[in-house]
């Protein structure tokens, strides 16, 4: 519903067949299952425990002689094989899955409106002319009424046709290697009023022509109506649409990239603007200067070199001038290489997020499992109750760090692999501490164990 309410505009009145909506949805189905995974991984894992120890089953086993850990097996290889399945999905399918919906969004974006003429209303979604119609009987394309401004060019001329009733055909090029496809207009008992050109010699207005018709038919142009498949090429490059390696070949090539555009602008500044020593008018460039600059730029400087107190009043007001300008621009210079130096900074973030996004979900669902499956043992309640509770509790908590995490790289607040790892970070220990108190049979949700602590306490007092 998300994703249908911000293409909304996008989405309404083109005409769309079902199958491309389906198609649409089963693509963007594909983006929903990062966050359903691992949910449903917490949410199965407590429910399982939950009901075994509600059942007291899990105190059955662990009477047997098995622990915890040797319960949770089956589970855990199971986990890994699902692991192993998401890191699968997150790094081939589900780049292939944006690829395509960005690809139909891209063409629905692009595709005119469809012969959608709406009574009583003029329609100019077709170029060149606007349509009006009192009448439209939808399941005939019966028309009445019908009323057509043919748009002229820039010298005023154009056409009005009006007709009694009319008829909406679709119709295809007979010629095969011809894919482009019409609509003819069929127009009954009217009339065309045409403007004629004007006389270039005596510059008199020009005059108008009626002619009347029986049946006429207007041919329309539909080739950008139809919603091709555009290449997906336009796509491919996007960060969203790469794998894991070729993330790395990306990133790779964007830092080389970045470093040779630095060093380009360092030569750049260096060439234009000199640093001298402040006693420039006392003695040459200092060693650290003459050795930035090289041997021949160096000698073309001790060349160039000229007294500011040898100069007349003019030149010197005009060198300042120019100096001043030439700050400026170096200034200008400056700002504009700093604030494209900011883009592909982020640019390389959202690559490198894009590279830990591929392995966070497998992790992701490790994590949740370790805390669901210990959680169920200790909250000892199966079935839709408890269980959904403590397992949208921890979700929404998974959920508010994933996304602070994005937001802060997004950013600049911290670094890239902090930010995507931040919820593992907190999740981690909070699974392990869990585990332990599970495997120790721990009344960790008990109230009687805690009045019996407080009661303890008190006593002590």
């Amino acid at each position: 519903m998300q994703f249908f309410w911000k293409y909304v505009d996008d989405l309404m009145g083109k005409g769309l067949e079902i199958s491309v909506l389906l198609e649409l949805l089963f693509y963007v189905s594909a983006t929903l299952i990062p966050l359903a995974l691992p949910l449903a991984v917490l949410f199965s894992s407590i429910m399982t425990f939950g009901n075994l120890s509600e059942k007291n089953e899990l105190t059955a086993l662990k009477s047997a002689g098995l622990s915890l850990f040797r319960i949770m097996r089956p589970m855990l290889i199971f986990i890994v094989f699902l692991s192993a399945g998401a890191f699968y999905f997150s790094n081939y399918i589900l780049p292939i899955a944006n690829l395509k919906w960005r690809t139909i969004i891209y063409n629905i974006q692009n595709k005119k409106p469809t012969f959608g003429i709406t009574e009583g209303i003029f329609y100019k979604d077709i170029d060149g002319y606007s349509i009006k119609v009192e009448e439209k009987n939808d399941n005939t394309g019966e028309l009445r009424d019908i009323l057509i401004y043919e748009l002229g060019n820039n010298t005023g001329q154009g056409k009005t046709i009006k007709a009694e009733s009319g008829e909406m055909l679709k119709s295809a090029s007979s010629d095969t290697s011809d894919h482009s496809k019409y609509l003819l207009l069929k127009l009954n008992n009217g009339s065309i009023h045409e403007q004629m050109s004007p006389n270039g010699k005596t510059k008199v207005g020009a005059p108008f022509q009626k002619s009347f018709f029986k049946e006429a038919i207007i041919k329309f142009d539909l080739t950008g109506f139809d919603m091709d498949e555009e290449s997906e090429d336009l796509f491919k490059r996007d960060f969203e649409m790469m794998n894991f390696v070729q993330l790395g070949e990306a990133l790779d090539s964007l830092v080389v990239i970045n470093d040779s555009l630095a060093r380009q602008f360092e030569d750049n500044v260096l060439r234009q603007s000199v640093l001298l020593n402040p006693d420039i008018g006392r003695g040459p460039p200092s060693e650290d200067t003459m050795n930035m600059l090289g041997i021949e730029e160096s000698s073309r400087v001790l060349d160039t070199l000229i007294d500011l107190s040898d100069l007349k009043k003019m030149e010197y007001i005009t060198a300042l001038t120019s100096a001043q300008s030439k700050i400026r621009a170096t200034k200008d210079l400056a700002y504009t290489q700093s604030v494209i130096r900011k883009n592909r900074a982020r640019s390389l973030d959202d690559y490198r997020a894009a590279w830990h996004k591929k392995f966070t979900l497998s992790f992701a669902i490790f994590v949740l499992f370790f805390i669901g499956a210990p959680l169920g043992a200790i909250i000892r309640k199966g079935g839709l109750g408890a269980p959904l509770i403590f397992a949208t509790l921890f979700f929404l908590l998974y959920y508010v760090l994933m996304i602070s995490g994005e937001n802060m790289v997004e950013s600049g607040v911290i670094d890239v692999w902090k930010g995507m790892w931040m919820s593992a970070f907190i999740l981690t220990p909070i699974g392990a501490f869990l585990t332990y108190k599970a495997a120790n049979d721990s009344a960790l949700f008990d109230r009687d164990a805690y009045k019996r602590v407080i009661q303890r306490i008190l006593r002590k007092e």
